[in-house]
């Protein structure tokens, strides 16, 4: 069975998801899933899948399209040319039918669409194109929320003053392993469960409804036991234009995407990394110059408070490039003055359990973003690509037959005491260590 790939470019996602669409609606049995079922997420074991998965890593490579359309039996090295021509074709024509989508033209959009020459290409791909370029024609501008005030957006009464947060990142694959590991977190008996961001491959309506927010309530039974959950934005989730995502935090009665959940001595203050954050292959985010101001404000009248900060993306890494560099250097401008008043920074984006020592004036960094997302056994280099940034090696994740465990992390408040407890799904639910 293949496993899922991300890519950090907007478009490539775009088009994951509108093959991942095509294909687990009709494995459904029905539009959206509503006359066969719920949709369940499939992988690369479909041929077309498998396909747009290789032309994304092609693409991904600047390998180029070829121009000629593939004929006949292909020999097994021409694979990767035909997947690279059918979903380079599909992609190019779905952009030329955008406008067509936004006037409203059915009529000369299907006239278009019959007119495509697929050669020997999955006739899939044609609904498949359909589907991105609807994609794109709704994904105009991201419908980020402003504050009016600085008491904007902050969050009383929800946040018991003996409390369990569960705390998970990268979660919004929709697959088998996400679902139980959620299941795990429930029989955890959660006070707030806070999703760091991520709902793959772009955060469409169809990805949100049902890779996220159906099995979330399902899962953690919220409509009988409604305790207060969010989600952050990550950049996948804005990668289809962030419509959806703030559909979804509606129905979780989020107030935006970043809040300061608090009670008389914690607050959790949530930060918007995802709105600046789908350029092409990533590189460095950053806040809004206001949301900054808004973040400093609760840290520096935090009424004898301590804090957490919570975000999708990281503020710096021990493996991976942020622009150049090891840490964000457009985050750390904005926020250095205040982090030695900051306690604890969760953040999500690597699919890995990292647990940082104090760097750069941060007491605590944590890198939590291995929630659901398939990272092979020899996916994580041995040696990290940035030696100096510290780590502490007590905490490691397991490794199960072919990839890593995923796991979460439980914070237990009392007071103005916390407890963390990180588990990695290794079957059962196993304690890696406790801080």
């Amino acid at each position: 069975m293949g496993t899922l790939k991300q890519f950090r470019d907007p478009q490539l996602s775009l088009w994951q998801s509108a093959v991942d669409e095509v294909v687990a609606v009709e494995q459904a049995g029905g539009a959206m899933g509503l006359e066969g079922g719920a949709p369940q997420r499939p992988d690369t074991s479909d041929p077309m899948l498998d396909e747009a998965t290789s032309f994304c890593a092609a693409a991904e490579r600047g390998q180029l399209v070829p121009t000629g359309i593939p004929k006949g039996p292909m020999a097994t090295e021409g694979l990767v040319d035909q997947a690279r021509y059918c979903s380079g074709l599909a992609l190019k024509l779905g952009k030329s039918l955008v406008k067509l989508i936004v006037l409203g033209n059915r009529q000369e959009l299907d006239r278009a669409i019959s007119q495509f020459e697929f050669g020997d290409c999955d006739p899939r791909y044609a609904r498949a194109l359909l589907k991105y370029a609807e994609y794109i024609a709704s994904g105009d501008r991201v419908p980020y929320r402003r504050y009016r005030n600085l008491n904007d957006y902050v969050i009383e009464g929800k946040l018991p003053d003996h409390a369990r947060v569960a705390l998970l990142g990268d979660w919004g694959t929709g697959r088998p392993e996400a679902k139980r590991l959620l299941s795990r977190i429930k029989a955890n008996r959660p006070d707030v469960v806070i999703h760091l961001g991520d709902v793959y491959y772009s955060g469409t309506a169809f990805e949100m409804k049902n890779y996220f927010l159906d099995p979330w309530f399902q899962i953690l039974d919220l409509k009988n036991n409604p305790i207060p959950t969010f989600t952050m934005s990550g950049n996948h989730d804005m990668y289809s234009g962030g419509g959806p995502y703030y559909d979804a935090i509606d129905k979780l009665a989020q107030p935006a995407s970043y809040f300061c959940l608090r009670n008389k001595s914690w607050q959790f203050i949530a930060m918007d990394t995802g709105l600046h954050a789908i350029k092409p292959g990533g590189g460095m985010t950053y806040l809004e110059d206001a949301e900054a101001e808004w973040v400093k404000d609760k840290i520096r009248n935090a009424g004898g408070r301590r804090t957490v900060l919570l975000s999708h993306h990281q503020l710096f890494s021990a493996s991976e490039d942020i622009g150049g560099q090891e840490f964000n250097t457009l985050l750390y401008k904005q926020l250095s003055d205040v982090l030695p008043k900051v306690d604890y920074w969760f953040w999500a984006h690597e699919h890995d359990l990292v647990v940082f020592k104090e760097h750069l004036g941060l007491k605590r960094g944590r890198c939590i973003g291995h929630g659901a997302f398939p990272v092979g056994n020899d996916e994580i280099p041995d040696q990290p690509a940035n030696p100096d940034v510290p780590v502490d090696k007590a905490f490691q994740l397991g490794k199960g037959q072919d990839c890593y465990f995923h796991g979460y992390a439980m914070m237990e408040i009392q007071g103005s005491d916390a407890r963390i407890s990180y588990y990695q799904d290794a079957g059962t639910d196993q304690l890696i260590g406790v801080e």
